[in-house]
């Protein structure tokens, strides 16, 4: 018996011994897995709360123009990250207490976290960097729609179109100096004459034959005036509100990760993403503030007729550019030319004038016919960037008469979306950016609720940090990144 309880003794102080090391090591497993766990329940609900802010994109925005945006607005007020950074809590305060706002009775959370502060160090905004964030969110939904093969179907098109012989001449310019050239010319007064009683006869010039007078007068109208036939839009906006011209809130540029879209095709394609989504002088979009968008995007003049009338220049350089060269190259129009001509300095008894009435009455032929193509165009038809000699429409005597028709959608060729591609093509991208903006902005303000959009509203991606405090001691310090893209 005295062995037994010697035994059962030893026994007692062993398992006190070993309790004494095994509490504090449970204590600490117990402690180390709350630690784990408020981290990984801190991971989770940043990664949720952020998603479910991402996901409060402008919906008008979107659907619309496709881009993803969190407006700091958010459909009322002025806008503000701190507003974003609200909806930013409310979310994180769900997250880490599953059961806030339930009732839920004897709930014990393991963790017991609150958000101390949250703070946005970083936010990109849709016109950092003059409207590169912007662009990027439009490039990103035509990457994903299109894919750069949808880019080098037209890139060969777009590099002919912008070669210097389409806009090194300006036809009317040089049909002027033509004109001017042929009023020049001076006739050589003959020798006196008299008559029978010894007075001197009077001696007037001889009237110039003027073969282009009707095309050179046409030529000083408004340029409009000669290729349109219907109504123009007299809509105007005030550009000073808009992005381009107004004071913007700066953030912080383009994220960090995201890939720089600036390659020729990446280029093309953005000029396609304002095609796609902006009205033109053919087809027109509905609940637009300006008629005629795209043409805005090249010109950026604060009304519709200005707009129309500089791209409708632009139009008539590259079809007067073209035309000029599809003249040089056919001997028989050149001779027509020619052949006139010469009647014209033979009758005159002038034969140094030939040269001056050929070059008159080549760019009033190649006037006449490039106001034909305009024509063609802004009647939906087509119009081959490069003709041949068989698309060639006007005679010397049609064009010379200033008497031509043009039919509904006639032609074959490049339409005057084509035309205003290769236009596009040509301008600085920032500039085209900056007015596509304006556009978004002009849009997005008709719509009820939006009267006060703006762009730099707009957040494609923010870096925020984030302090917790558990109430069982702990403390915790988050930076986490958000974006679309």
């Amino acid at each position: 018996m005295k062995n037994m309880k010697k035994e059962r003794g030893a026994v007692s102080i062993y398992l006190t011994l070993m309790m004494a090391v095994m509490i504090p090591l449970l204590i600490t497993m117990i402690e180390s897995a709350r630690v784990n766990a408020i981290k990984l329940r801190l991971e989770c609900a940043a990664d949720l709360s952020m998603d479910s802010v991402l996901a409060e994109y402008n919906k008008a925005l979107f659907d619309r123009y496709d881009l993803l945006f969190v407006d700091t607005m958010y459909d009322g007020g002025n806008g503000s990250v701190d507003k974003m950074l609200d909806h930013l809590d409310g979310y994180l305060e769900y997250n880490i207490k599953p059961d806030k706002g339930l009732p839920v009775i004897g709930n014990r959370d393991i963790t017991r976290l609150n958000l101390v502060s949250s703070e946005a160090v970083k936010v990109h905004r849709a016109t950092d960097e003059n409207g590169a964030v912007f662009r990027y969110m439009a490039m990103s939904y035509m990457l994903e729609k299109y894919g750069l093969a949808y880019a080098m179907d037209i890139q060969d098109l777009m590099e002919v179109s912008a070669g210097e012989e389409f806009h090194s001449v300006d036809v009317g310019e040089e049909l002027q100096a033509a004109q001017d050239e042929v009023d020049a010319i001076v006739y050589p007064k003959p020798d006196p004459e008299y008559d029978e009683d010894g007075n001197e006869i009077s001696w007037t010039a001889p009237k110039k034959d003027d073969p282009a007078s009707k095309v050179v007068a046409a030529s000083k109208g408004f340029i409009l005036s000669q290729i349109i036939e219907g109504d123009i839009s007299a809509t105007s906006a005030d550009l000073s509100c808009y992005a381009s011209k107004r004071g913007l809130v700066n953030g912080d540029g383009m994220c960090e990760d995201w890939e720089v879209h600036d390659s020729l095709l990446e280029q093309i394609l953005f000029s396609e993403y304002i095609l796609e989504k902006c009205g033109n002088y053919i087809d027109k979009k509905e609940g637009s503030r300006l008629s005629y968008e795209a043409e805005y995007v090249i010109a950026g003049k604060d009304n519709d007729k200005d707009n129309l009338s500089a791209v409708a220049l632009a139009l008539m350089s590259i079809r007067g550019g073209s035309n000029l060269i599809a003249f040089q190259s056919d001997e028989t129009k050149k001779r027509e030319a020619e052949g006139l001509a010469a009647a014209l300095s033979f009758v005159l008894l002038l034969p140094e004038s030939k040269e001056a009435f050929e070059q008159l009455i080549t760019y009033a032929w190649i006037y006449a016919e490039t106001i034909y193509d305009m024509k063609v165009i802004y009647k939906g038809g087509r119009v081959p960037l490069i003709k041949k000699k068989e698309d060639w429409h006007l005679n010397l005597e049609t064009a010379l008469l200033w008497g031509f028709e043009v039919g509904e959608g006639e032609g074959e060729g490049q339409d005057y979306k084509d035309y205003l591609r290769m236009i596009l093509y040509l301008l600085p991208l920032d500039l085209k950016t900056q007015h596509c903006m304006d556009i978004v902005e002009m849009d997005l303000r008709e719509i009820g609720g939006y009267g006060d959009f703006c762009l730099d509203n707009c957040v494609a991606g923010a870096t925020v940090q984030m302090i917790f405090r558990s109430r069982y001691g702990y403390s915790f310090f988050m930076e986490r990144r958000f974006r679309y893209g």
